[in-house]
């Protein structure tokens, strides 16, 4: 039987037929005219998603996190931050990114109640640049930046209608991450560095 989750992320793929985007391209810093992580495996473009609510006299862009997965019948927002960010346009982001899907839902999959849109299990995760020099960051400070979203004060956002929360800005996590996502499609990423250097990560056999 087919899971509330996967039927929103069809959907969303049949309203927006021309949105899967591969991650190079869903993180790729606009504003800065600059790439972060090249990989082929794609992802829904969830900037494409217009909020359709009926109190808006015509469908509009509001902010919303730059992707959606879908994995195990869980939904996955992804926010990709190459260059700087602030906390309340990341909170932000999710905010208003849920809000649209919710009046996609009411719209498109009518046959869904509040209560099943309440009971999505969705999930967000900011990917961003890494600050400081890798090697200078402890791995006890990495899973402790990642297990309670501390840098964005996204903990409290879990429990209503978004489950889980993570920040990760390793490398190494952000492969992991993305490896699980895609059903382990992803076994390597390069990332670009603020200079231009560019760095490749691969799974360990």
């Amino acid at each position: 039987m087919i899971s509330n989750e996967e039927l929103v992320f069809r959907k969303l793929c049949e309203v927006y037929p021309d949105s899967m985007v591969d991650v190079t391209g869903l993180s790729y810093n606009d504003a800065g005219a600059r790439n972060f992580i090249i990989c082929d495996s794609k992802g829904f473009n969830y900037d494409t998603v217009l909020n359709c609510s009926p109190v808006y006299k015509r469908e509009f862009k509001e902010k919303s996190p730059d992707a959606l997965f879908l994995y195990e019948d869980k939904l996955y927002f992804i926010e990709f931050k190459e260059g700087r960010s602030q906390k309340d346009d990341i909170r932000l982001k999710i905010h208003e990114g849920v809000t649209t899907l919710f009046h996609f839902v009411c719209k498109h999959l009518p046959e869904l109640t509040r209560q099943n849109f309440v009971e999505l299990n969705l999930n967000y995760a900011v990917v961003c640049r890494a600050s400081g020099h890798r090697d200078m960051r402890s791995s006890a400070m990495i899973a402790a930046l990642e297990n309670s979203s501390q840098r964005y004060s996204l903990k409290n956002l879990e429990g209503f209608i978004i489950k889980k929360t993570a920040v990760m800005e390793e490398p190494q996590q952000i492969l992991k991450f993305l490896n699980k996502i895609s059903a382990g499609k992803v076994t390597s990423i390069t990332v670009f560095e603020h200079l231009g250097q560019t760095e490749t990560f691969c799974l360990s056999a």
